[in-house]
């Protein structure tokens, strides 16, 4: 990366970048290389959806300035031309050129402006879910904040002079502010919630802040936001009751109930939201095991050193930090049910020591010397086809055999529509009692919306909507004002679930598929991820259909 900045002085010069209402100045190498795109791995980043991760370099020369595009989705434009990938094109001082939306102009001796935005929470649940996905590609962490206040209107303006630049600040609600901390690992966020805490007071604002990390708390952006926001109203995170509307669902509950007697392991399987964890609980819940332990585990949210310690234990001294013994999950669950959830994200060596504990039933601590005797229940879940995994050689074949002596496969939510209204009613009623006030009453119109959304995050995103429109609402009604009624309306109706089948269950695009991919990437900016969700599959079927089509994925770069 690029460490020569220029000082301000006669010669310095400066890259003023305007887009969304967003004006600052930054300053440039006397001479080097200079990235510009989303990605944090840039030496300027630019924070919008139109510009692609790496989007162009900026060439800073003694005498001369180039601009070169980086195969781009949507362009780099330079006297209303668009250049050619890889190729420079010179560049003058003070000459506007255009990224996707945003202009950039080098300047000379221009002074540093930074003004904050506060962003809308569509803009948010955008940044978020890109961020999530960036995140897992480059296996980083960054830190979600939720902040609740008393109304104070200087609160944003606060809070952003706390912030980086690459930080993104949002209105959730009023008096709620959402925060994204970018490459923020949880105890660096940690200290900045309590310097905002301080910050706050200090201002005499009342004010209560909830964190959540990725991935230790989750990996897709449903769970943090509404994770976060839980802990800022102090709230406890529990899974809530069953609602069972549909007669799929009424089978699914039957055949729980009888599983849930047979003392066997469960493998549950479904997409991301769809409530995985409240079916391992009524398992839980209707098993022999009741009275005993339930405890669950996320096998994505932890190192692998850490994960063998949480899962089986570990010694005095086994490993730096270890300072005294701990029983793992398996033991503390002694005679009860373990969760284990997202199951197909093990390491193989994990994958191995835990095959032998559930074949031999028991189990050796890290750093241990003698076996300890178990008796647990094994109820694991994944959104991953672990057959698939197995033939690829990413999952064993024998330990998927006794964690699947019996599967269950859950629909996802647009798969079952006459439980959205029960639900969305059943979200409402809590959110209302926990308020202490009356449920108001979902209009006609917005019960209309929420059935004709595909709801690609499921019974999650179903919850996080309808919160929020209980805190917008205005009087006893939820109008559709009070939802993302941006987000709910695409600019075309996605493929409706089992209209046409496809590979892994998943609903396939219509017959002219190809055509609707290039609609939604176009109204997307070229972004993999909301294109999907405007076409009602997961990012992985889009891109498989790219290269069905061999159609180039916007933001891959090119050979």
């Amino acid at each position: 990366m690029t460490t020569a900045i220029a000082v301000d002085g006669a010669d310095a010069l400066y890259l003023a970048i305007v887009g969304d209402g967003v004006l600052h100045t930054t300053p440039l190498p006397a001479v080097g290389r200079v990235g510009l795109g989303r990605a944090a791995e840039n030496e300027i980043r630019i924070d919008d959806g139109s510009i692609s991760r790496n989007h162009a370099v900026l060439l800073v020369g003694d005498t001369t300035l180039h601009i070169v595009d980086n195969h781009s989705a949507n362009g780099t434009w330079v006297r209303e031309q668009r250049i050619q990938p890889t190729v420079p094109v010179e560049i003058r001082v003070n000459e506007s050129v255009r990224l996707g939306s945003v202009t950039i102009i080098v300047q000379r001796r221009a002074a540093r402006v930074r003004t904050r935005k506060v962003r809308s929470h569509a803009y948010f649940e955008t940044r978020l879910e890109d961020e999530c996905d960036r995140a897992t590609q480059h296996n980083t962490s960054f830190t979600l904040v939720h902040l609740v206040s008393d109304g104070a209107a200087e609160v944003p303006d606060i809070v952003t002079k706390q912030l980086r630049d690459s930080d993104v600040v949002a209105s959730y609600a009023p008096d709620e502010l959402e925060i994204l901390l970018v490459d923020t690992p949880p105890d660096h966020g940690a200290r900045i919630v309590t310097a905002l805490e301080s910050v706050l007071a200090t201002h005499h604002v009342s004010a209560r802040l909830g964190s959540a990390w990725f991935p230790r708390d989750g990996r897709d952006a449903s769970a943090l936001a509404s994770r976060a926001r839980r802990r800022a109203l102090g709230q406890a995170e529990t899974a809530g009751d069953i609602v069972v509307a549909d007669e799929r669902m009424a089978a699914l509950h039957e055949l729980v109930a009888r599983v849930a007697r047979a003392d066997i392991s469960v493998l549950l399987q479904g997409e991301t939201g769809v409530g995985k964890e409240v079916i391992a609980e009524a398992i839980h819940r209707n098993s022999t095991r009741a009275q005993q332990p339930f405890v669950k585990l996320n096998c994505a949210a932890l190192t692998e050193t850490l994960l063998e310690s949480e899962l089986f234990g570990h010694e005095r001294g086994a490993f730096t930090g270890a300072v005294a013994a701990k029983p793992g999950l398996l033991e503390v669950a002694e005679g009860g049910v373990v969760f284990l959830d997202e199951v197909g994200e093990l390491l193989p060596s994990t994958q191995a020591k835990l095959l032998r504990v559930l074949d031999e039933r028991k189990l050796m601590r890290v750093g241990g010397l003698q076996p300890r005797p178990i008796d647990v229940r094994i109820v694991s879940a994944t959104n991953r086809d672990l057959e698939a995994e197995v033939r690829r050689g990413g999952f064993r074949l024998d330990l998927l055999y006794r964690l699947n002596a019996m599967s269950i496969i859950i629909p996802p939510l647009r798969d079952r529509p006459g439980e959205i209204v029960p639900l969305a009613k059943k979200f409402v009623a809590t959110v209302a009692g926990k308020l202490g006030v009356p449920p108001p009453r979902i209009s006609e119109a917005a019960q209309l919306l929420l059935r004709e959304y595909p709801w690609p995050g499921n019974v999650r995103e179903l919850r996080n909507v309808v919160e929020r429109a209980m805190v917008l609402a205005a009087g006893d009604i939820i109008d559709v004002v009070d939802l993302p009624e941006d987000r709910m309306r695409p600019a075309f109706a996605p493929a409706r679930a089992n209209q046409f089948p496809s590979e892994g269950g998943e609903p396939a695009l219509a017959a002219d598929e190809r055509q609707q991919i290039l609609d939604a990437l176009e109204a997307c900016n070229g972004n993999q991820t909301h294109a999907a969700k405007l076409l009602g599959v997961s990012r992985r079927t889009l891109i498989n259909k790219l290269e069905k089509f061999q159609m180039p994925r916007p933001r891959k770069r090119q050979p």
